[in-house]
Order: structure tokens, then C-alpha cells, then sequence
């Protein structure tokens, strides 16, 4: 979820967005001056580890594989 913020609301309430990334980690900030988006504040922690995608696909290839074979 992306929120829309001025720098001057960013600066005075960055401890309640921080709060906010602690809860949801997908939230996003998006910090505009004059309409245009200058920075984006965001957490951290990664909601996906690197590598995990390609092992759940080779998990699910492997499956898919050895289900194909007890058919036959």
C-alpha cells in the first residue's frame, strides 16, 4: 500500500510512520515536494528472501515431475 505524503507531514509525523512500517512491512511512503515524488520510505525487512521464489518453483517443478511419472 502506497501513502502520499509532504516532506513537512513527513518530518513531523515520521515516529507514526515508522510505527506503520512495524505493523505492515508493505506499506510504502511516497515523499513529494511540489507534486513530485522525491523519496520513498519504506521497511526494511524484506518481505521476500532473496532466492526463495527459484526454490519454491524448483520445489513445485519437482512435484509436478514426479506426479507426471506415477501416472504413466
Amino acid at each position: 500500500m502506497k501513502n502520499i505524503v509532504s516532506i513537512s507531514n513527513a518530518r513531523k509525523d515520521l515516529p507514526k510512520m515508522i510505527k506503520e512500517l512495524q505493523k505492515n512491512p508493505e506499506t510504502v511512503f511516497l515523499v513529494q515536494v511540489r507534486n513530485e515524488t522525491i523519496a520513498e520510505i519504506r521497511s526494511s525487512k524484506r518481505l521476500v528472501e532473496p532466492g526463495e521464489a527459484v526454490q519454491k518453483l524448483i520445489r513445485l517443478r519437482q512435484k509436478v515431475y514426479l506426479y507426471g511419472k506415477g501416472n504413466e
